[in-house]
């Protein structure tokens, strides 16, 4: 069978050394890239797995490079970067990645994330869920109904692809061009005003069926459906 590749994306050549010794002694195969050009272009060339990108490459930076791949792709990307604070977190996620790692990292660690994210890749290719759950909600893709515990809350069309989108990933912060993409792509979608009062409504429906308290808006970001602790 053969072993599953996996991109390293770093400027430091001392950093993408430790990667590749550690994924390789667990049975991967790497490739690397230094910065974001050639990062897009092995990306293209090789149809890596997973892809583990360093946020601070240069220019395009691991932001852009991720918000590029993100427009075809949907490979698990998982951040490296040197900062701890919630606001990288959310931007990290905010262009698509799906994880992130703080430096530095510790090799199990490391191939533990990979794993996972190849775990979680298998789960959404074999089958595409029809119940989206997160805490008391349950979201029916089949019949766009949503379920408060067991009251039956009513949504617009732009509030269930609102919601959709949200709950597909609770913790994860979508910007507010993902957000509009979402919800049909329209002009009319494009000022944060609507956005916000969109979030509004469905937090009050939400809140009014005895749900709990959803759709955190990240300042400068976009949303994510389980604000933090």
């Amino acid at each position: 069978m053969q072993r599953e590749l996996v991109l390293v994306v770093d400027d430091n050549e001392d950093i993408r050394v430790f990667v590749r010794a550690s994924l390789e002694e667990e049975g991967f195969r790497v490739i690397e890239a230094v910065d974001g050009e050639s990062a897009l272009e092995k990306f293209s060339e090789s149809k890596p797995a997973v892809i583990i990108l360093d946020l601070s490459i240069g220019q395009p930076d691991g932001f852009e490079v991720c918000r590029e791949i993100r427009k075809n792709s949907s490979v698990p990307i998982i951040m490296l970067t040197n900062r701890g604070e919630e606001m990288d977190e959310a931007m990290c996620l905010a262009a698509g990645a799906d994880d992130y790692i703080t430096k530095p990292v510790s090799s199990r660690i490391l191939n533990l994330r990979v794993t996972t994210q190849l775990r979680h890749r298998s789960l959404k290719t074999s089958h595409t869920p029809t119940l989206l759950e997160a805490e008391n909600l349950h979201l029916n893709t089949e019949t766009r109904e949503l379920l408060v515990g067991n009251e039956r809350v009513a949504l617009t069309k732009t509030e269930y692809d609102f919601l959709k989108l949200l709950m597909e990933q609770p913790t994860r912060v979508y910007s507010r061009d993902q957000v509009t993409e979402a919800i049909g792509g329209s002009v009319e979608f494009s000022s944060d005003h609507l956005l916000d009062t969109h979030a509004s409504r469905l937090r009050l429906k939400i809140k009014a069926a005895g749900g709990p308290r959803v759709i955190s808006a990240i300042r400068g970001v976009g949303y994510r459906l389980i604000p933090l602790q």
